[in-house]
């Protein structure tokens, strides 16, 4: 391995966006075999009697953690080469954001609306269809409940940046403590079945008080340089190769597939699904053993470079093709892994037209 100091890059940071899309198609096209309606497909290698794919499907739930991890280190770095970072600033990454959201809306909710008008999702309704553009609901597409979490981190970013200049450790601290109390906040909507507005605010407050702890953590990971640290350390220990690498990835889905079933199974079911206590540390490992896996193999570091560049516009579109309308089409190819090429075929070409209308609609 090189000698030379590691730096967390922007073009990691793009690598690393391509691997969490990477993991996300996977996990919405077969971790949930009950949403593939009349279509089959065919794994091309089984694990202890489980598809491959679907290992890797339930694996790619992690994707959220990476994405948000990424998020928060990244605006970390923005803020730390500007010296402050504003609620103005915040306003306005969070529209150059959601102008790429509401192209999106416009181009492919008007297809289910006319073409799909007999699933009861597209019924054309206007307080649904103003709830899904301001993304207060995601009743049009369920994977963008994404969206309004990443904007309402986005705009408390400033606000999080006082409170750690004056007191991380409190801040760790509370992080920990509203992460307990998301699911009360969750619940606490039941208490209002009459007022959906404060339904609404409960939900969006549970999930993001779920979710803040992987945002912290990517911002710790940029201000105390932790990448950087466990280079060193790995280095140190004569650690610093790709084998090492390789074997800590697997061992991070070891633990994730096969260690926390387990927990759940001994400890009871109300642990179930709760997979986000542990995977603010792990996203953070999975994407440090992955650069390095790949790291100066040129064609791989291009191609989950050119993934990550598309990024947000894959994670947008794909679950029209994998679900809502193009199901039939995307599962032609029929071998999983040529499944999800083709995804990727798909939406990358999407994509590129996005940026075209973009390029011109906000010259």
């Amino acid at each position: 391995m090189s000698d030379k100091p590691f730096v967390f890059s922007k073009n990691m940071t793009s690598i690393a966006k391509g691997l969490a899309i990477l993991l996300m198609v996977y996990h919405h096209s077969f971790a949930f075999p009950e949403r593939i309606e009349n279509v089959d497909y065919l794994p091309l290698l089984f694990i202890d009697h489980q598809p491959l794919s679907e290992l890797i499907g339930q694996f790619g739930k992690l994707c959220v953690a990476i994405f948000l991890f990424l998020s928060g280190f990244g605006l970390y770095k923005s803020y730390e080469s500007k010296g402050n970072f504003t609620f103005r600033n915040a306003t306005k990454r969070a529209f150059n954001f959601i102008k790429f959201f509401w192209v999106i809306f416009l181009l492919f909710v008007p297809i289910g609306l006319i073409f799909f008008n007999e699933d009861p999702r597209y019924v054309w309704n206007l307080k649904e269809f103003l709830y899904n553009f301001f993304a207060l609901v995601y009743t049009y597409n369920g994977e963008w409940w994404f969206v309004s979490l990443y904007v309402e981190l986005l705009l408390i970013f400033p606000l999080l940046m006082k409170l750690i200049k004056k007191n991380p450790i409190l801040v760790s601290y509370l992080t920990f403590v509203v992460f307990f109390l998301s699911a009360f906040f969750q619940h606490t909507a039941d208490y209002f079945p009459n007022h959906e507005l404060i339904q609404i605010f409960f939900h969006h407050l549970g999930v993001d008080t779920t979710w803040l702890i992987v945002f912290i953590t990517g911002i710790y990971f940029a201000k105390y340089e932790v990448f950087k640290i466990l280079d060193e350390f790995f280095s140190n220990i004569y650690l610093n190769h790709k084998f090492f690498f390789i074997n800590l990835l697997v061992l991070c889905v070891y633990f994730r597939e096969k260690v926390f079933p387990f927990i759940i199974e001994t400890r009871g079911p109300l642990l179930d699904g709760d997979y986000n206590y542990a995977d603010f540390f792990l996203a953070p490992i999975v994407v440090i053993a992955f650069i390095k896996i790949i790291q100066n193999v040129t064609v791989l570091e291009n191609l989950f470079m050119r993934l990550g560049k598309h990024s947000n516009n894959i994670w947008l579109t794909h679950t029209f093709f994998i679900y809502y309308y193009f199901q039939e089409v995307t599962f032609v190819p029929y071998l999983s892994v040529l499944i999800v090429t083709w995804v990727f075929v798909l939406t990358i070409l999407v994509s590129i037209c996005i940026n075209f209308i973009i390029k011109y609609l906000f010259k």
